[in-house]
């Protein structure tokens, strides 16, 4: 039988609802309820900072507040925002996030953002039907109303119309396109000079326009401890003091929700600008610990929720309410060290290996910190695409590098086409996110890179392209940027799946440990650990990676370049062919072919004969 008292982490405010208790941080939710009737009834953005301890249930207050809007009469808009971003790349998060949200289903399993922007419609119309021909002229009202980018409402177009789907939520997340994307939705490409942090700004207010001041905006932030790329890091904090004081003044329809641990409120205030704190704080609630009664009715819940089948709820009920008493005697417990206690009982039951009484023996830590990296590994090895890659690396590479060695640390950029310094004692590792599909933006940054990086001691510059995005020999201004750089010492990088997989797992799993909601055996597993863990491991995709990106190595020779270049030219017109035939029409010895193919692998598949074959690998 399924244990009613695992999966006791609520990560995501958007799960489906489940069994609820009410009692349980009733007050915190009340708040919350009442912040957004002053949002609703005085059109102003206000906000709210929850904090508690370790499994205290900050993130379930969050799903019972998501699943409360939809109960409401008139239309509520709810996002989240879990902070795994870098300071740098801060407001491009919080665009893709919110994007996400208001692409979720929000009443009678419509996505939020077509109920949006029907309600404003009908609401503009004020008639009992809207003729199809008349939206457009609609659209373009709200856009003078709501001080709307043509872009934005051109966008909207297409998704009253139920065009081009895929493409229009990509560039409102502010992905890369390709120029043929841009043209077939009639937007402008982004000026490359232009800031693409203030442009994730502009929009993120542009949608809240678009909501109006009819409908309310819920955006709720988790997991903040997660800004923090390595100890007594404090700037992705003061960079979120800031955002969250800009939707605070510049907006008439948010409520603002942060949960935070209650060690972590310190740091916190004394991180952001006091203006800052004060607007995440309009109302501030610590979530207490349960009383005995709550953790009762906790149980109990859990406990309805299994299949009957002959089973006995109430023998099991008086059981645990027996080991209660022991259990939490004068000390409070939080949900989740109470489900943990009920869990471990649970399992013994049905698997007497530890004794009467006795927990069922868990995972050594190592052990569980391997199985937990092998799952989300697994997890994530499809999901990582292209613009995913930038935000991840963002936040992840910093991290990394300072377990590797304490002496590394991120450093402020003056370049903008360089999106990563890292300082190390030895060097100072420049590092380019080159994951643009708009091949001309590719172009323009490589053509800058070229012309504005100095090459001197102790410093070094590494790019870095998704896998999927291999540069074919047609694009001609690209590859010759690049093979000016590549004269520089500058190399291009290309990650294997299995890497960026790594890297995410490595991502959320120090996420998760930053912001205790990594548990082992009912308690947290810090930071601390899992970066110890880690620096302790001997191999691995992701130490591989480092490795590459931080090593000095000598730059693809000019003969290897064209071998490089030839041989891609080739396989784009026969997709299979043998390697000694490819040799020949490539005019090189098999024998020098076969090594180069072996040291260029992500790029050409390589099958051992006889006969060996090379073919194209699809993206």
């Amino acid at each position: 039988m399924i244990n009613p008292f695992r999966n006791r982490i609520v990560a995501d405010p958007w799960r489906p609802g489940g069994a609820d208790v009410t009692e349980i941080h009733s007050s915190a939710f009340d708040l919350c309820r009442r912040a957004l009737n002053t949002v609703r009834k005085e059109g102003r953005t206000t906000s709210v900072l929850l904090y508690g301890e370790t499994g205290s249930g900050k993130t379930h207050v969050l799903n019972r507040l998501q699943h409360y809007t939809l109960t409401l009469p008139n239309l509520h808009v709810f996002g989240s925002v879990r902070l795994h971003t870098s300071p740098n790349r801060l407001w491009r998060h919080l665009r893709a996030s919110f994007v996400e949200s208001l692409f979720k289903p929000g009443k009678h399993g419509r996505p939020q953002i077509e109920l949006m922007l029907m309600r404003r419609l009908y609401l503009l119309y004020r008639k009992t039907a809207i003729p199809f021909e008349e939206l457009t002229d609609l659209t373009e009202t709200i856009r003078t109303d709501s001080n709307l980018s043509p872009n934005l409402c051109q966008a909207l177009q297409h998704l009253m119309h139920q065009r081009h789907g895929p493409d229009v939520l990509a560039w409102l997340k502010g992905h890369s396109l390709p120029e043929s994307a841009y043209s077939k939705l009639l937007i402008r490409p982004p000026d490359e000079t232009d800031d693409p942090e203030d442009s994730a700004r502009e929009m993120i207010l542009e949608l809240c326009r678009l909501a109006g001041t009819t409908i309310p905006v819920v955006l709720s932030f988790d997991q903040i401890e997660a800004l923090q790329r390595y100890p007594k890091d404090i700037d992705g904090l003061f960079r979120f003091g800031q955002a969250i004081r800009t939707l605070h003044d510049e907006t008439s329809n948010l409520l603002l929700v942060t949960c935070i641990q209650t060690f972590f409120l310190g740091e916190l205030r004394q991180a952001v600008a006091v203006p800052d704190f004060d607007a995440m704080s309009c109302h501030e609630l610590t979530l207490g610990t349960l009383t005995r009664q709550q953790a009762l009715k906790l149980i109990s819940s859990r406990i309805e929720a299994i299949p009957d089948k002959g089973f006995n709820k109430n023998a099991l009920f008086q059981m645990l309410e027996n080991d209660l008493s022991d259990f939490a005697g004068e000390t409070s417990r939080t949900c989740r060290a109470v489900l943990t206690r009920c869990a471990d009982i649970f399992d013994n039951l049905s698997s007497p290996a530890g004794g009467p009484g006795q927990p069922v023996p868990e995972l050594p830590l190592d052990a569980f910190l391997q199985n937990e990296l092998d799952a989300r590994e697994e997890s994530a090895f499809s999901g990582i695409g292209p613009d995913e890659m930038d935000d991840m690396l963002s936040n992840v590479l910093p991290s990394l590098v300072n377990i590797l060695d304490e002496h590394c640390r991120e450093k402020d950029r003056h370049d903008p086409d360089v999106d990563m310094v890292i300082a190390c004692p030895d060097a100072e590792i420049g590092i380019s996110l080159c994951n643009h599909q708009n091949l001309s933006s590719l172009a323009g940054k490589l053509r800058r890179l070229a012309q504005n990086f100095t090459h001197e001691k102790g410093k070094r510059l590494v790019l870095l392209r998704h896998p999927q995005l291999r540069i074919s020999p047609g694009a001609r201004k690209v590859n010759q940027y690049l093979r000016r750089l590549s004269d520089r010492g500058i190399r291009l990088v290309t990650p294997s799946p299995e890497a960026l997989a790594a890297l995410d797992a490595l991502r959320s799993l120090l996420s998760d440990a930053r912001s205790g909601d990594l548990t082992h055996q009912g308690k947290p597993v810090h930071e601390k650990t899992v970066r110890e863990w880690f620096k302790s491991l001997k191999a691995g995709s992701a130490k591989a990676f480092m490795d590459d990106v931080l090593s000095e190595s000598d730059p693809i020779s000019p003969e290897d370049q064209e071998i490089r270049q030839r041989l891609l030219e080739l396989m784009e017109k026969e997709r299979i062919i043998a390697l000694s035939e490819a040799a020949r029409r490539i005019h090189i010895e098999v024998a020098r072919l076969e090594p180069f193919v072996m040291n260029h692998i992500r790029e050409i598949g390589y099958l051992e004969g006889p006969p060996a074959v090379l073919f194209d690998v699809v993206p």
